[in-house]
């Protein structure tokens, strides 16, 4: 009995150091830290639409964040909030529209004439418009993780995603896609000294997020020594090149933004100055 029972304690070492390390490989970027331009760039474009994503490839960003919610007939939408009553014409609660209901909306009059008769898209054509140009950051709201994962892999964009959502339902898309890089925000009650190691063993994520304000320097080298990334969301407030700065004095791995387009000149800015010093 006692050789089982150390046998056994052996075992769940094993698999709790398996659980603890990342299993999958994150998209390449560009640059030392990823540019995400949340909704595509909200502040330069009506959000979550294919104008906008075009916005954000244009600027040369890494990822666009793109918000996933599933309609009453089974498709797959990209829409931030649960109804379509602020960023369209319409009204009502996604899951209880049709794909053909929500498609024929003005998503874009609301934001800018100039945008007037822009739909809101399917995930699959925002697949369609980013694949081998722009990775996706994928806030999955609502629907079947499944059919989720599988609208990625019939695109062939498994290999440019990263998912974030709730601790429970990021373990879901581990079990079912473990080759897909996850992303949830550090809970507040991990967010302590050794609080990102205990946290890993609970979801092995390949990035941690989070607002700035939940990140110091110390919490990300205690994150990237782990083996782990961060993402941090500069928005609002903290939308602007002195926040920026800050969050890249943390040594963070990726910022999250509505202006990309002031990011972008944060980083050239950071880049030149880095090469004049070198040639000093």
């Amino acid at each position: 009995m006692k050789r089982l029972s150390r046998w056994l304690g052996l075992a769940f070492l094993v698999c709790l150091n398996a659980a603890t390390t990342p299993s999958a490989d994150l998209p390449p970027v560009k640059g030392g830290v990823a540019i995400i331009a949340h909704r595509g760039g909200s502040s330069l474009a009506p959000e979550n639409t294919l104008a906008a994503f075009r916005r954000a490839m244009e600027l040369g960003v890494d990822y666009v964040e793109v918000d996933v919610r599933q309609t009453k007939d089974g498709g797959l939408v990209c829409m931030h909030d649960s109804t379509v009553d602020r960023t369209t014409n319409g009204k009502g609660k996604v899951e209880e529209l049709t794909l053909e209901e929500i498609q024929a909306l003005d998503a874009g009059s609301w934001f800018s004439q100039e945008y007037r008769g822009e739909r809101v898209p399917t995930f699959q054509e925002v697949l369609s418009l980013c694949k081998d140009k722009i990775h996706v950051y994928l806030d999955h709201k609502e629907g079947e993780t499944e059919k989720i994962w599988k609208a990625l892999r019939e695109a062939d964009m498994l290999g440019s995603v990263v998912v974030y959502n709730g601790v429970a339902e990021l373990q879901e898309w581990k079990r079912i896609a473990p080759e897909v890089p996850v992303m949830p925000s550090l809970p507040d009650r991990f967010q302590r000294q050794g609080g990102v190691e205990m946290f890993l063993k609970i979801l092995p994520a390949e990035v941690l997020d989070g607002n700035l304000g939940d990140w110091s320097r110390e919490r990300v080298a205690e994150a990237h020594g782990q083996g782990v990334q961060v993402y941090v969301d500069c928005l609002g407030l903290h939308d602007s090149a002195p926040w920026h700065k800050r969050a890249l004095e943390m040594g963070v791995d990726g910022i999250q933004t509505d202006r990309p387009d002031r990011l972008v000149e944060v980083l050239r800015a950071e880049q030149q100055t880095n090469e004049r010093m070198k040639r000093e």
